[in-house]
């Protein structure tokens, strides 16, 4: 008998099956879809990386525990998966961006750089603000690279044990005894503990906490710009305050990929299963708005585009949780990926403890009504 199944191996359910295989427990993973497939949350060639956390203070011990987890797993996997080019982030002084940052940044004494507007402007002077923002900047950012994230903990896992099954989708579970049942299109799996971490799919398998998730379909698209190739390669990740939800992020020009730009905190409801994954002129719409406004060295042609999926709960926080036999992640509402290293410590304590060392309280489900799996 296995001792955990795990539901979902993307960002947070490959961390899981890692973290719990190094332990020694026996780990079955199953994944509905193929090995380094861009179905989910996970896509998109690069993850912003940051510590001085406008959306919750609460957030940052969290952070501080991935960054030293990518940087492990990079040791451990001999791939390089974390780029450090620093962070800036840019809007009015005490708005939800520039306020949230500086507030998590002074709280957990971050070392960071409060900008005012002539700091700003010379920090990032391929950018056009308003001439009464201010920015936040921090040397601890970056981002990650998804793709060789999720298969260094893919293969961390089978190194240590972990059986992995791919296209292999799990119709339903339930509780068995004293443990747990997993029934696919293959078979049936039995095992003391279960992980569930589907990302858009949790609603699937999670029916209680369904009413609190919402997928979002949510366009990415990378510009070829049309001058200041160099400068723009030298940029830090940043968020800007665009007045499209929480605003625009982007990274520094990459030669293989382009200039990527994306809306924050935007999106349209989408099903997981059936979800437009073509780019169509009104995706693009918005982000070429703020390029023209903001930007207007990347106004040039798009290289590529691709569609992601967003889980969002009602607060735009995630939920993690244990019930019984049952530990649960996800519903990261588009900021999640950059927790995966320690969201796959957080699963491994829940599984096989049914508590973890780590401050996860305010991402319980019962802060919501519907407060159990």
């Amino acid at each position: 008998m296995t001792d955990v199944v795990v539901i979902g191996l993307g960002a947070d359910g490959s961390a899981a099956a890692a973290h719990l295989a190094r332990r020694g427990a026996t780990v079955l993973g199953l994944e509905a879809f193929s090995r380094g497939h861009t179905n989910g949350s996970s896509g998109g060639l690069t993850r912003v990386i940051r510590l001085a956390y406008y959306e919750h203070p609460d957030y940052v011990p969290l952070l501080k525990r991935a960054w030293t987890l990518w940087r492990e797993l990079e040791a451990a996997s001999g791939e390089e998966l974390l780029r450090q080019t620093g962070g800036v982030y840019a809007g009015p002084r005490d708005g939800e961006l520039v306020g949230g940052a500086l507030r998590s940044a002074r709280e957990h004494s971050l070392e960071h750089e409060l900008l005012d507007p002539a700091a700003l402007h010379e920090r990032l002077p391929l950018f056009r603000f308003d001439p009464d923002w201010w920015g936040l900047a921090e040397a601890t950012a970056g981002y990650l690279l998804p793709k060789r994230c999720i298969a260094a903990h893919l293969a961390l896992a089978e190194r240590n044990g972990a059986t992995l099954r791919f296209d292999e989708r799990v119709a339903s579970w339930g509780r068995d005894g004293d443990g747990v049942r997993a029934t696919t299109d293959r078979g049936t799996y039995r095992a003391d503990r279960l992980v569930i971490a589907a990302g858009a799919w949790n609603a699937r398998l999670l029916p209680r906490i369904a009413p609190l998730l919402t997928v979002k379909r949510v366009p990415l698209f990378w510009f070829e710009p049309v001058a200041d190739r160099d400068a723009l390669a030298r940029l830090p990740v940043y968020i800007v305050d665009a007045e499209l939800g929480h605003g625009c992020y982007g990274f520094p020009y990459l030669a293989d990929q382009g200039l990527k730009i994306a809306t924050h905190g935007a999106g349209t409801p989408a099903d997981p299963d059936t979800v437009d994954r073509e780019a169509h002129p009104a995706d693009e719409a918005p982000i070429r708005e703020f390029i023209k406004r903001r930007l207007s060295s990347a106004d040039g042609p798009v290289r590529m585009a691709k569609i992601c999926m967003y889980t969002v709960t009602p607060d735009e926080h995630f939920i993690v949780d244990v019930d019984g036999p049952l530990a649960f992640a996800s519903a990261c509402s588009g900021h999640g990926f950059k927790f995966a290293s320690v969201m796959g410590e957080i699963l491994a304590d829940l599984a096989l403890d049914e508590r973890t060392r780590h401050p996860i309280g305010f991402l319980s489900a019962s802060r919501f009504a519907v407060s159990r799996a």
